[in-house]
């Protein structure tokens, strides 16, 4: 077979950049200061913990290199130290620290006492993105608190009309569009780095100091995303952004004058953000779902899983979320006050088999509570309302439902569940996966049913043992 030239050029080529796509990338971490530490790596690519690499134990002054994968590359990743006995706690102290790998080595020599501080814990003398990173806050960190010392002023000052306010404005001007641009000229000459993707952050909105208190503040909400690039996927492997997003509801929160107003609010914050990002990266659109999903769902706005939907059913919408949305807004169209409990059997205390709408009670509600051992938000509800359980036994029976099921969770079921007398305890058959948790639609612990012990009708589902008792009549 005859082979010409210009193939030949071209198996080179392709050679060489297969070679230079998967040319490996090394983080070597040097531990001070402590005798010893465990040490864990994680990329947030994608906003996830991603595990790269776990030890157990690094001794003082003991070096290890760890090889970065390429999918997680280029990024920012957290280096997770625990280390020596907290008596406070009863745990080991734990710090991390937030570092940045491109295309290049990282040397890190870090001290977990003083993780954050550059006399002690710092990066190898040819490190670029870390140091471009540090001196960039450093310039810039000190005018934004200016500004802040500004805005408070004149946000809490009295007479818009005076010449001390007016002058305080010009100032806030003046000091914002030197601050501004100065965070441009640093993403244009450090656009090649992945650290001018933090940058983004550093900006300060504009606002309309003439206008009313509430004017003024929903002026920095219609200005926040002014100079945001939806487009720019880089973004969802920054730890900044969820930070930058809570302001950007907290800017909402702030406008609310009863507590009801919060979700309404937090409702309308998520619908304005996904809209604005509709029409950039199908990964940041996505993200944004997930995000106010996130909020959605441990605060139990209903309203606001249910203004997902159209989002989750948009193809272009890159969200690794869509089917527990999906899940989550059937169980709220499905699971409700006044509808019927799904049923589910069990073994009671006795060994005999049971099913939930056939179980003979003698108190007039039932509880259906999704629990782990492991979950210490559990614990807090769990530990109030078996001590009140204990003391109100005809007030209300109790089903346990654990979605624990690796070999670690199930031995710390088996000791917790002791502790809790007067109970039906039930190990559910995969986790949160299982056929109890599917038919209540259930992602996440501690989630509880409230149902009429006669009707076996929902009669509410509380997110706190406060609302338990409220329910009970």
């Amino acid at each position: 077979m005859k082979i010409q030239f210009k193939h030949i050029v071209l198996l080179i080529t392709a050679t060489i950049l297969l070679f230079s796509v998967q040319a490996q990338v090394n983080l070597q971490v040097t531990l001070l200061g402590i005798p010893e530490s465990k040490m864990a790596v994680y990329s947030i690519a994608e906003s996830k913990n991603n595990l790269i690499e776990d030890f157990g134990s690094l001794k003082k002054d003991q070096t290890v290199d760890i090889e970065i994968p390429q999918q997680y590359l280029p990024g920012e990743f957290i280096l997770y130290f625990e280390y020596g006995y907290n008596p406070e706690t009863g745990k080991a102290y734990s710090t991390d620290k937030m570092i940045i790998i491109n295309d290049s080595d990282v040397e890190c020599f870090a001290n977990p006492i003083f993780i954050n501080n550059p006399d002690s814990s710092y990066f190898g003398k040819n490190d670029i993105e870390n140091t471009v990173l540090a001196n960039f806050a450093k310039s810039t960190v000190k005018t934004m608190e200016m500004l802040e010392v500004l805005k408070t002023f004149l946000f809490e000052y009295d007479n818009k009309e005076s010449e001390v306010y007016k002058a305080g404005v010009e100032e806030f001007k003046k000091r914002q569009n030197e601050h501004n641009t100065l965070i441009d000229s640093q993403i244009k000459a450090h656009k090649d780095l992945f650290c001018s993707n933090m940058f983004y952050f550093y900006y300060v909105e504009d606002i309309d100091f003439m206008a009313t208190q509430s004017g003024r503040q929903q002026s920095i909400i219609d200005n926040y995303f002014n100079r945001f690039d939806f487009s720019n996927k880089q973004i969802l492997r920054v730890s900044y952004l969820k930070n930058w997003m809570d302001n950007y509801v907290n800017q909402y929160v702030e406008l609310a004058t009863t507590y009801d107003m919060i979700g309404e609010l937090f409702v309308l914050a998520g619908k304005n953000a996904i809209e604005k990002s509709k029409s950039g990266d199908p990964y940041v659109y996505g993200w944004m779902v997930d995000y106010f999903f996130n909020g959605y769902e441990s605060m139990n706005i209903e309203q606001g899983i249910s203004m997902l939907e159209p989002y989750i059913n948009d193809p272009n919408c890159m969200t690794y979320k869509r089917s527990e949305i999906n899940r989550r807004i059937i169980g709220i169209e499905n699971l409700k006050a006044g509808s019927i409990a799904p049923d589910f059997s069990f073994k009671d205390n006795s060994g005999n088999e049971q099913t939930f709408h056939t179980y003979q009670s003698q108190s007039p509600y039932k509880l259906v509570l999704f629990w782990s051992a492991d979950c210490e938000h559990c614990h807090a509800i769990i530990d109030a309302l078996h001590k009140w359980h204990l003391k109100n036994t005809n007030e209300l029976e109790v089903f346990a439902l654990s979605l624990d099921e690796s070999d670690t969770e199930i031995p710390k079921w088996e000791i917790e569940k002791e502790k809790l007398k007067g109970w039906v305890h039930i190990l559910t058959a995969g986790g949160i996966n299982s056929t109890e948790a599917n038919a209540y639609f259930v992602l996440s612990t501690p989630s509880m049913f409230l149902v009429d012990a006669k009707t076996n009708k929902i009669v509410a589902i509380p997110m706190s043992f406060e609302e338990i008792l409220e329910n009970i009549k």
